[in-house]
């Protein structure tokens, strides 16, 4: 019994990211010629460059994160699958900035709005 306890526990503590059907990550304010990387996602990924890099991964956003360099060498990581918000959305939106933190859009009978700060891993 003891273990069933735990094992639910887990599961609420547990982001319920899983519902979420599409994300859209736009990496803004970063120097031009930065590059990214998706990994943790057997999802569709689309990506498109422009002002800001754009991806759109359909299916499998969990655990999703990005490996990005920019052209000093430096480089850095964010695990974007934890910025999720809780519950089942079909579509979240978010924006990752240099300055250490992500805006993160969703609908939940209204738009809703999430900032993060203290988002990236620098390598």
């Amino acid at each position: 019994m003891r273990a069933l306890i735990t094992a639910a526990l887990v599961a609420l503590a547990s982001p319920a990211a899983a519902g979420v059907d599409v994300v859209s990550v736009g990496f803004g304010f970063f120097p031009k010629g930065t590059s990214c990387q998706v990994f943790n996602t057997s999802g569709k990924v689309t990506m498109r460059e422009g002002r800001d890099i754009k991806f759109k991964i359909k299916g499998d956003t969990a655990r999703l994160a990005f490996r990005c360099t920019q052209p000093d060498g430096r480089s850095f990581e964010v695990n974007v699958g934890r910025l999720l918000p809780q519950g089942n959305h079909r579509r979240v939106s978010m924006q990752i900035n240099q300055d250490n933190h992500a805006h993160v859009f969703w609908d939940d009978g209204g738009l809703r709005k999430s900032l993060v700060p203290g988002i990236l891993v620098w390598r």
